[in-house]
């Protein structure tokens, strides 16, 4: 082997052709372009979830608030509007609480529904005196300018105290 040839294959090793170059950059341009989409659905999921646990905890507290006022106190609209447990929109169940809870300080575009209702017993269909059913519903729009809805909806039985 000559020294010529040597040196000739000594510079040609030093670096990496533009070939290398070009599909290491290219590997690296597709894990920076996966990995950003995940970021941004990850984002989006937890802006969601976020909504979905607000919901619920205001539905939780409307359903402590019927709890603590017991059911000889949920049936009478004057007491639910004296307590300022439900809007003066509606007399009559359903009522809604959008305003008296300030729902869209939390939530874009609420709809709020409390359903009050006695319930019957299963075998007989006689009305079981000293409780009702309390259906609580949160729904508001997922996304502004988006014509989908999101909903959170939860059911209890409220005694008399």
């Amino acid at each position: 082997m000559s020294i010529g040839n040597t040196h000739n294959k000594r510079l040609r090793q030093r670096g990496f052709t533009l070939i290398e170059v070009a599909a290491s950059l290219l590997a690296f341009s597709v894990v920076v372009i996966t990995f950003a989409s995940t970021m941004v659905m990850a984002y989006k999921t937890a802006h969601v979830n976020g909504q979905h646990a607000q919901a619920l905890s205001l539905c939780q507290h409307k359903m402590d608030q019927m709890r603590a006022m017991g059911m000889g106190r949920i049936i009478v609209y004057d007491e639910l509007s004296d307590a300022q447990v439900i809007d003066a929109t509606s007399t009559t169940s359903p009522y809604s609480f959008t305003d008296i809870d300030s729902v869209a300080d939390y939530l874009p575009d609420p709809e709020t529904s409390l359903t009050i209702t006695s319930p019957c017993d299963d075998s007989d269909g006689v009305s079981n005196d000293g409780l009702a059913m309390v259906e609580i519903t949160i729904t508001w729009r997922a996304k502004a300018g988006d014509g989908k809805r999101s909903s959170v909806t939860i059911q209890g039985i409220v005694a008399n105290t």
